[in-house]
């Protein structure tokens, strides 16, 4: 392809992309919805969603590694978020009464529900804008 160095090629090789028209039909895998905010109380494991809470407790511990959990909650119910790589600006970033909203799938743990390294933001005192449309999930490799 023209105006495409060395290194670009490369990594579009990898994804089977070698001329314009494997780049016009270059198809996303899956859409994720962030378009609405799920109550944390009607979560189900499997399910892919953006939840929005506030941070009730955050804790580094110990089990077989070590891990930040940070629990949220919405009124509805709770939610457990579990990182196993952390900064400590991460860990300070989550202090409790912080307002937040992450992606990410939920699935059952130890302490009930939970996701595992979600995408997540900081929220402000206002109301947070939502998406507009669905979030296309392309391959990486």
């Amino acid at each position: 392809m023209r105006g495409v160095g060395p290194a670009l090629a490369e990594r579009l090789a990898r994804l089977g992309i070698r001329s314009v028209q494997d780049l016009l039909f270059l198809l996303p895998l899956r859409y994720e919805d962030r378009t609405r905010v799920v109550p944390i109380g009607a979560l189900m494991p499997g399910m892919r969603v953006a939840v929005e809470g506030e941070v009730q407790l955050t804790e580094v511990t110990y089990r077989r590694r070590r891990q930040l959990l940070s629990r949220i909650a919405d009124g509805s119910g709770f939610l457990t978020l579990r990182f196993f790589y952390f900064s400590s600006a991460q860990q300070n970033g989550l202090a409790r009464g912080t307002r937040i909203r992450c992606f990410g799938e939920v699935r059952r743990g130890p302490f009930g529900l939970e996701i595992v390294h979600p995408e997540y933001r900081r929220l402000g005192d206002g109301p947070a804008p939502l998406e507009d449309t669905l979030t296309p999930i392309y391959p990486s490799t």
